[in-house]
Order: structure tokens, then C-alpha cells, then sequence
């Protein structure tokens, strides 16, 4: 039994160490991405390489203290080369990472990794916000501005509002997933309160959304019951799992159709609805093609098109980014995730993975998983799965364990 006893203590020494590991790496990226944007915490590149390489290390203990079955291993390199080709290609590094993320994502218990970086983001948010707010009051002419229509947006000295209510819209999503089960109204009216105050002098209709369909989904799962609460679990299980790959193939095929001359009604209706971001997809298709692996590609700053003038190419949806630019396989990738795992996933996670594609709309940045936390519930259950498979592989090693206890009593009876 003493075997068994140490071996079991072993094993929880290696997932505490692990947890530590990914947790640093997840705080060490926390910094460095709102480091980034930040205008009063500027960080030389000597500080932003030690970055790189801190996370780098942590992460790379991380998967070499892992388990793997031959399948997982073939896979997580696959996954690591192609998003290395992807970064490359496009000079977008996000994607770096995310691949190594999840592939180190296996024996961690995320929610408390969340309940750690949340604080260490809002830490970080807070002292850009008291600054601002202190320029505000004392000189106010060093404040900075980000305008949209002639309205005037408040950044909070994080370069852009957009860039400051996404920030404090996955903190606070980070902070609903990570104290789910413990919630109570007041905490939930709190968070949506927080983002409302802000939202008045950043503008940012996303995060607004996206927070407020959080709380509404969040508070169902707490007010219904019965029959009702299942209906609602069913509805949010069916969404979860198809609407990633449903929304895919929407955008892929009305901006292809649109090009050639079909869906002309439709994508002109939806062009409206969200902004015009599919006319810089069908711009961008038309004039550069799919991309299905990552390719980079740049336009004018004007550019004309069909007979609409398109003033600097913006790709403010992640599903048309991905389309052309980042890669057709991450949608493809990502789809299957979402119908292959969802069986696995409890309510909560699937809640997130909605609030998640929903936000892939309007954003295309969300690809960056230490930001948009969402994507490494796919890790999550990509490893557990072989967790499963080696069940087999370590009760023959507990057997051996055992075998060779007896042999030791045995030997040790005779020659006493």
C-alpha cells in the first residue's frame, strides 16, 4: 500500500508543479499583453524578449513533464508547425501562444488559473485607469482620445476605447467563469454595472454585448428550474456546439457568393447590420483570394472596389480574418472542436464558447487565447481525452508497483 500512497503523492506533486507552471505563463503573457497597448507603461524590447522567453520556459516544462499517447504528440506538433508557418506568414504572433497553450493545457484546473490572472489583469487596468482619471483632474491635456463618427471616446491610456472595454470585458468574463458556481445576484448586477460605467465613455458596443448576454445567460442557469432549466440547457447545448461551424460557413459562402454576383439582397442587409465589415471581406477576397494556412497581404490606404471607395481596410470579424488571412483551417479546426467536445463540456463551458463565437462576429483579435480565454476549453478536453487513453498505461504501472511489493515482502520473509 506504501507504493501505491507514494505514487499517488507523486503524481500531485507533478500536477501542482504543472499547474504553477501554466499559471505563470498565463500571468507572464497578462502582463505582456496589456503592456503592450499601454501608453504609460512603456517596456523597452530587451523587457518584452525576457517575456517571451519567461513564458516560452514555463510553457516548455510545461509539455515536456506531460503525458502523451502517439496521437497527441503527432497532433500537438502538427498544431505547434503550422501556427508557427500561420505567425510567420502573417506577422501575427498570437497564434504562437495559442498552439502552445493548448497543448499545455492538459492536468490544469483553469478555473483557477483564471482566478489568478483576473486579478493580476484588473491590477494592471487599474493603475491605467486611476492615471487617467488623475490626468483627468490635474492635466487633462495629456489625456488621449480615440473618435469613431465625431464622437469622442475615453482610451484609458490603452492606445484605443476599443482596446480598453476589451480588456475589462474578459476580465470580467474571466472573473464569472472562474467564481461560476459561487455567483450570487449581487455579484452578477455588479460586473454588468462596472461595464456599463465604463461603456459611457469608451462606446464599445462589443464589449457591452458580450458582458450583457453573460450575465442574462448566466442568471438562467441560476433563476430556472425544473423543465424550463433543461429547455434552456438544451437550447444553449445545441448552440454551443453548431454555431461556430454554422457562422463559418455563413460569412465563407455569402462573401464568395456576393463576389460572384450572388446573395446580393442578403449580404447587403447583414453588410448594413454589422457595420460594413463584410464589404472589406468581399474587397479582400476578391483582390487576394482564400488563404488556407496564413499568407500576408497589404492594401492601399484608399482603395477602390465595384464602385465603392474603401477607406483603410479594417477586418473587425475574426470568421472573415481567418478566411483571409490567418487560415481556413482554424475555422475548420475550431468547428470541430466545438461539435466533437461539447458532449464533454459542462454548462458553464458552454455558455463561454457561445459568449466566445458571438464575440468572434465583431472582433479579430480573439484568436490571442490569453486574452479570449474561451478557446482553451477545446485544450481543455483535447487532453483530457488523453488523459483517458493512458488509464491503461498507468494502472499496468500500478500493477508493476504492486507486483514488485509482494516479490519484496516475499524476499524479505524468506531470508528472515
Amino acid at each position: 500500500m506504501r507504493a501505491f500512497s507514494v505514487s499517488k503523492e507523486n503524481e500531485n506533486n507533478r500536477q501542482f508543479f504543472q499547474q504553477m507552471l501554466f499559471t505563470a505563463a498565463m500571468v507572464v503573457l497578462a502582463i505582456k499583453n496589456i503592456t503592450d497597448s499601454s501608453v504609460i507603461i512603456q517596456k523597452p524590447g530587451m523587457i518584452d524578449n525576457l517575456l517571451i522567453m519567461a513564458f516560452t520556459a514555463f510553457i516548455g516544462i510545461k509539455l515536456m513533464t506531460q503525458k502523451y499517447t502517439y496521437f497527441s504528440l503527432v497532433f500537438s506538433i502538427i498544431l505547434f508547425m503550422v501556427s508557427v508557418y500561420t505567425c510567420i506568414k502573417c506577422y501575427y504572433f498570437y497564434l504562437y501562444f495559442t498552439s502552445l497553450l493548448l497543448c499545455a493545457i492538459q492536468d490544469v484546473d483553469f478555473q483557477k488559473v483564471l482566478n489568478v490572472t483576473w486579478k493580476v489583469k484588473a491590477f494592471l487596468l487599474g493603475i491605467h485607469v486611476l492615471a487617467y482619471a488623475t490626468d483627468a483632474v490635474i492635466q487633462p491635456w495629456k489625456l488621449t482620445y480615440s473618435y469613431r463618427d465625431g464622437v469622442q471616446r475615453m482610451t484609458f491610456y490603452q492606445g484605443h476605447a476599443n482596446t480598453f472595454a476589451m480588456y475589462l470585458c474578459w476580465i470580467s468574463l474571466e472573473y464569472l467563469y472562474s467564481s461560476f458556481e459561487r455567483l450570487t445576484y449581487l455579484n452578477i448586477g455588479i460586473v454588468w454595472l462596472i461595464n456599463f460605467f465604463f461603456y459611457q465613455f469608451c462606446d464599445s458596443n462589443t464589449a457591452m454585448i458580450t458582458v450583457t448576454f453573460a450575465c442574462i445567460l448566466i442568471l438562467g442557469c441560476k433563476v430556472l428550474h425544473g423543465g424550463r432549466k433543461e429547455i434552456f440547457e438544451k437550447i444553449i447545448t445545441v448552440v454551443s456546439k453548431y454555431l461556430y461551424a454554422f457562422l463559418s460557413i455563413f460569412f465563407v459562402s455569402i462573401i464568395i457568393g456576393y463576389v460572384n454576383g450572388l446573395f446580393v439582397p442578403v449580404f447587403e442587409f447583414f453588410d448594413d447590420l454589422f457595420t460594413g465589415r463584410l464589404l472589406y471581406g468581399a474587397v479582400a477576397y476578391d483582390l487576394k483570394g482564400i488563404s488556407f494556412f496564413g499568407k500576408s497581404f497589404s492594401f492601399d490606404s484608399k482603395t477602390y472596389w465595384r464602385g465603392h471607395w474603401v477607406d483603410g481596410m479594417i477586418f473587425d470579424n475574426c470568421f472573415i480574418w481567418m478566411m483571409i488571412s490567418y487560415g481556413i483551417v482554424y475555422l475548420v479546426l475550431i468547428s470541430l472542436g466545438c461539435i466533437i467536445f461539447n458532449s464533454k463540456m459542462t454548462v458553464r463551458e458552454k455558455i463561454f464558447i457561445m459568449l466566445y463565437t458571438m464575440y468572434t462576429v465583431m472582433e479579430a483579435y480573439v484568436m490571442n487565447a490569453a486574452i479570449c480565454f474561451p478557446l482553451l476549453i477545446l485544450g481543455i478536453h483535447m487532453t483530457r481525452h488523453v488523459e483517458k487513453e493512458n488509464r491503461a498505461y498507468d494502472y499496468i504501472a500500478k500493477r508493476r508497483e504492486l507486483l514488485k511489493h509482494k516479490k519484496e515482502i516475499i524476499i524479505n520473509g524468506t531470508e528472515n
